[in-house]
């Protein structure tokens, strides 16, 4: 590993960078402890500690990262809250190196390091000043929680009850044959036809003028 003075473009051993880094990255989680439900990226971090110390990594920040966040915690005192659980990957997860954190800090390793490390942010808050809401609980990160929400099996509904087995007189009786039969339904009432209209008669018409005759015959035009 290797890192520069950017002043100077001098190198600089890689453990002087290392414990540079650290100092500021602590007063940076420091900060970002002081609002609540906050924390930082590692690639944020990691962009922070080297923009403050004028100190640059020669390789990329997921090669160094781990031993920054676990040399802030070697250098955090007993009583003090884990700040490296204020830094998340880009998933928002504390990563597989969190195991690591808890171990350096002297505790047991953990079944759920995501768990942990949302008490140890709130714990975090509540030391470094935040304005913690009435009635707030440690929390996952955003990403975290929607995540761990897809992945849980959807309710299962329960099965319908089985249908009741006949009793067994209902099943003697249908063996006797003395089981009431069911009425037969009552065949329905066939629609009457409809009447056919009736054709009304032709009007007779005068054979001379061609209107129509009164009823007495006689046409009231020609007489």
């Amino acid at each position: 590993m290797s890192a520069k003075r950017v002043s100077s473009d001098l190198p600089v051993p890689f453990s002087d960078a290392l414990d540079e880094w650290a100092v500021v990255a602590r007063d940076v989680l420091i900060e970002i402890a002081g609002v609540y439900g906050m924390f930082i990226t590692q690639a944020e971090l990691a962009l922070r500690v080297q923009n403050d110390s004028g100190v640059r990594a020669g390789q990329p920040v997921r090669l160094w990262i781990d031993d920054l966040l676990l040399a802030v915690t070697r250098d955090q005192k007993d009583d003090e809250p884990l700040l490296a659980s204020l830094c998340v990957r880009l998933d928002q997860s504390v990563g597989d190196v969190y195991s690591k954190i808890v171990e350096s800090a002297g505790r047991t390793r953990l079944d759920d390091v995501e768990v942990d490390a949302a008490h140890q942010r709130f714990a975090c808050y509540q030391r470094y000043g935040a304005t913690v809401p009435a009635g707030a609980r440690p929390s996952l990160t955003p990403r975290v929680s929607e995540k761990r929400a897809a992945h849980k099996p959807a309710k299962q509904t329960k099965p319908k009850a089985a249908p009741k087995p006949r009793t067994a007189s209902a099943s003697k009786s249908v063996a006797d044959g003395s089981a009431s039969t069911p009425k037969a339904a009552k065949p329905r009432k066939a629609a009457k036809p409809k009447p056919e209209p009736k054709e009304e008669p032709k009007p007779k018409l005068c054979p001379t003028c061609f209107t129509v005759l009164p009823a007495t015959g006689v046409c009231g035009y020609c007489g």
